[in-house]
């Protein structure tokens, strides 16, 4: 049960999100962006920081989401990110329960961010600066999806296809995000970033205490949730070359750390359920500026430590568009 526990607990931190810089959208242009991410583990870490095998063997997920952006003024964008979006697919090789049925699943969707970022500093922010771009946003997760976890165990128990999550905590988040750049010239800078989502206690039944009821012959009961927050840091070095005036290409390196506090259920906390996870994603990308810009961006991320969560590396490509109105 501990390692259904790092499986369902984590999942939605292994799939990169959209971190991004310091930089808003010019007024009237909406930035569309696809993406793509390939998922896989056969390792978990334990509570101690340890990497072990995990129960369920082999675990892959093929994700896709998108994001919709508008530069509403030269200060201020708005957006829709749908990223991680949803699992189109996944494969997991053993029953991570410890039974015989090895058809579980993790498809389905994440949740949508719904908000607005201002450029507070920089060459377009409200106090103009050339040497330091700093933004913030704010905004809502909004859960897309509500499991009946019922009807899941009872198709775990006969054998057949069955969901266990997608790795939505399947309840409303609020949150913000801070962004800061220090350009050191005109094609290289450093990024930060901090994005904290908190999450309300909420009455609801999700994918450990729905388990944990079932395998303990309790009936399935919505219980008082908290999952407390989810905050991810990152730094991120990032250099351009233009190559010619049309197209310009991009390295960059971010370093990012992931932490969630003890669950709690009906106010106690549960042992062994915070999680944290280090990893660092290499990314190359090129921004091809005539006609219709368009951006390519591929990148691989590479687990580097971490604590009650999978060791998973992930494969992402996202493909960026831009149109002015």
């Amino acid at each position: 049960m501990k390692k259904l526990a790092l499986l369902l607990l984590a999942l939605a931190i292994v799939i990169p999100a959209f971190a991004d810089d310091a930089k808003v959208l010019p007024a009237g242009v909406l930035r569309t962006t696809i993406s793509a991410a390939y998922n896989m583990f056969d390792e978990a870490y334990d509570a101690d920081g340890d990497a072990e095998d995990f129960d369920g063997g082999k675990v892959s997920v093929f994700n896709m989401g998108g994001a919709l952006e508008y530069g509403a003024t030269d200060q201020i964008t708005i957006a829709l990110q749908w990223a991680p979006g949803y699992n189109i697919y996944s494969s997991i090789e053993d029953d991570p329960m410890g039974g015989t049925n090895d058809k579980a699943n993790i498809n389905g969707p994440l949740d949508l961010f719904i908000g607005a970022k201002a450029q507070i500093m920089g060459p377009n922010g409200f106090v103009q600066n050339e040497m330091m771009r700093l933004a913030a946003a704010a905004g809502i997760l909004v859960p897309l999806k509500n499991t009946d976890w019922e009807e899941e165990f009872d198709n775990y128990s006969a054998g057949d296809d069955y969901n266990m999550g997608s790795g939505s905590n399947e309840v409303l988040g609020i949150g913000f995000r801070l962004f800061y750049d220090y350009l050191v010239n005109q094609n290289f800078y450093i990024n930060l970033y901090n994005e904290t989502i908190f999450f309300p206690e909420a009455e609801t039944s999700n994918q450990y205490t729905a388990y944990s009821q079932a395998m303990t012959a309790q009936p399935i009961e919505d219980v008082k949730v908290a999952y407390g927050y989810k905050s991810t840091f990152e730094v991120e070095p990032s250099y351009t070359h233009p190559v010619n005036t049309t197209l310009d290409v991009t390295g960059s390196l971010p370093i990012t750390y992931i932490i969630t506090p003890d669950m709690e259920i009906e106010g106690d906390a549960v042992d062994d359920t915070a999680s944290s996870f280090l990893k660092m994603t290499p990314y190359v990308s090129a921004f091809f500026k005539s006609g219709l810009p368009f951006e390519l961006k591929a990148g691989y991320s590479i687990p580097l430590m971490g604590k009650s969560t999978e060791k998973a590396s992930t494969l992402i490509f996202q493909f960026k568009s831009y149109l002015k109105f």
